[in-house]
């Protein structure tokens, strides 16, 4: 019964939160990344009844959570669908700049009380780093906040990007090395801190880089979505940092050896790796579901696919996560 009391009264204040942060714009809410929640609460409740039975502290770190996730999901369901689910389009006013009366009309309706209407202003952008032959290793950096990112198909540039922003825009530096035959990319925001008014964010980036070089990838991703298909590229290495997001990354056997880290929140992970190449997976986090069809446990929370040792491609996988789900595929 106490921990009856617990969650209830931790979710409506979890509800009292959400909503009050969504009236006055306090920070931004990705709704289509909690519509898609409920795998997550599953998990939690059954945690939850197998640490009940030895009334273990795991039982009350997952009633809080289920207390937060339950309200966020719910409210998720409702709202999500504003988002619209392809990766191009989204639902927002895109009346010409020079309509004036149409903005005077929305302005108006504005001062009426009707503000939940408010769409966010989207610009898009277009940026492009030129290729030189020279370049063997190539490092990205791209760090972002609430959205959605892709990576897939190679270009001609070293690294070209299009994106949507409705309160922000991106930059993009490169250093180049003629010595070490490299060049290290980095993409952000300019605004670091980002205050939305009302109405919702729009953040889309969509990545296109040259398979030539031999890439090393940094992302670091508050919430979303992101589906990066880096098959097409010989990769190093690649580090994630992760918040609240439905990620999928597919990785390809371009380079002899691979090395994945990744650490993440609350978080639903999908790695896509070659049958052609070996793999070892180590994870770490009570209160994350596996997914390691193929793979042989060899002890300490580490997991191999056979014949690993004697593969002449290997893709070594080091995950940490919160409350998570992890799958890792094999194509």
């Amino acid at each position: 019964m106490k921990r009856t009391g617990l969650f209830w009264g931790i979710a409506l204040i979890t509800l009292g939160v959400v909503f009050m942060a969504h009236n006055y714009g306090w920070f931004y809410i990705d709704w289509s990344f909690f519509s898609r929640f409920w795998p997550v609460l599953i998990i939690l409740a059954g945690l939850n009844l197998i640490f009940a039975k030895s009334n273990s502290a795991a039982a009350l770190v997952t009633t809080v959570l289920l207390a937060v996730s339950v309200p966020l999901a719910i409210v998720g369901m409702f709202h999500g669908n504003r988002w619209d689910n392809d990766r191009y389009e989204y639902r927002y006013n895109n009346d010409d700049d020079d309509d004036d009366s149409d903005h005077n009309r929305n302005d108006e309706d504005d001062d009426d009380g009707d503000r939940n209407d408010r769409r966010p202003r989207v610009q898009t952008s277009h940026i492009a780093e030129p290729m030189d032959s020279i370049i063997q290793q190539a490092s990205l950096k791209f760090e972002s906040g609430a959205g959605r990112f892709y990576i897939g198909a190679p270009s001609d540039s070293l690294v070209e990007a299009d994106t949507k922003m409705s309160v922000s825009k991106y930059s993009m530096s490169v250093n180049r090395s003629d010595e070490s035959r490299s060049a290290e990319i980095e993409l952000k925001l300019d605004d670091d801190e980002i205050k939305l008014k009302s109405g919702e964010l729009v953040n889309l980036v969509d990545l296109r880089l040259n398979p030539k070089p031999t890439w090393t990838f940094d992302f670091g991703i508050g919430a979303g979505q992101a589906d990066f298909d880096l098959s097409a590229y010989a990769v190093r290495s690649v580090k994630l940092g992760a918040g609240a997001a439905d990620i999928e990354i597919k990785l390809g056997d371009r380079a002899p050896q691979s090395d994945v880290r990744i650490e993440s929140g609350v978080t639903s992970v999908t790695l896509k790796i070659p049958k052609t190449a070996g793999c070892q997976v180590e994870t770490q986090g009570a209160l994350t579901v596996k997914k390691l069809e193929g793979f042989v446990e060899i002890g300490g929370g580490v997991y191999q696919t056979p014949g690993y040792a004697g593969t002449a491609k290997k893709i070594n996988i080091h995950y940490e996560g919160g409350v998570s789900r992890f799958e890792v595929e094999r194509y």
